[in-house]
């Protein structure tokens, strides 16, 4: 089982696709105003920097952060609906996703989200799209865990 610690049982957790590549363990925040990824999954992915920036991002654990710079027209798959979208780099942490979805991706994937449903779905009708999150379990530090299906 792969675990990634979680703040609260209602994450929702996808897996995407990229250059060809499978990312599980993927992040969906309604909250974020831009997408983000890991160095170590830019690495993964094949993908290179290919501008600075100047903003700074304010994490949901308080924390400030300087992206390393931006990854411009990134395809993401998400159940046969590809989107493309950029991506500010930041350095891991622990606990860390490895990406981010945020509103750039849920607005241009036009999403709708059923959190307490456990799904949400992607694209426009008649190629609409049901995108189940990851189910989790409550572990004994109060934390929940992704579990791989």
């Amino acid at each position: 089982m792969n675990a990634i610690a979680v703040e609260r049982e209602c994450d929702p957790i996808i897996n995407v696709q990229c250059n060809g590549l499978v990312l599980r363990g993927v992040l969906v925040d309604g909250g974020a105003g831009v997408n983000v990824m890991t160095i170590p999954t830019m690495r993964y992915l094949g993908l290179k920097i290919d501008r600075p920036t100047s903003v700074t991002l304010k994490m949901v654990n308080k924390r400030v952060v300087r992206p390393e710079g931006v990854i411009s027209n990134v395809v993401i798959t998400v159940m046969r609906v590809s989107t493309i979208v950029d991506f500010h780099v930041v350095l891991e942490e622990d606990g860390a996703y490895p990406m981010i979805l945020g509103r750039p991706l849920l607005t241009k994937s036009h999403a709708r989200n059923y959190w307490g449903k456990g799904y949400m779905t992607i694209g426009v009708h008649p190629n609409r799209q049901k995108v189940p999150f990851a189910s989790f379990v409550k572990n004994s530090g109060g934390t929940s865990e992704y579990e791989d299906e």
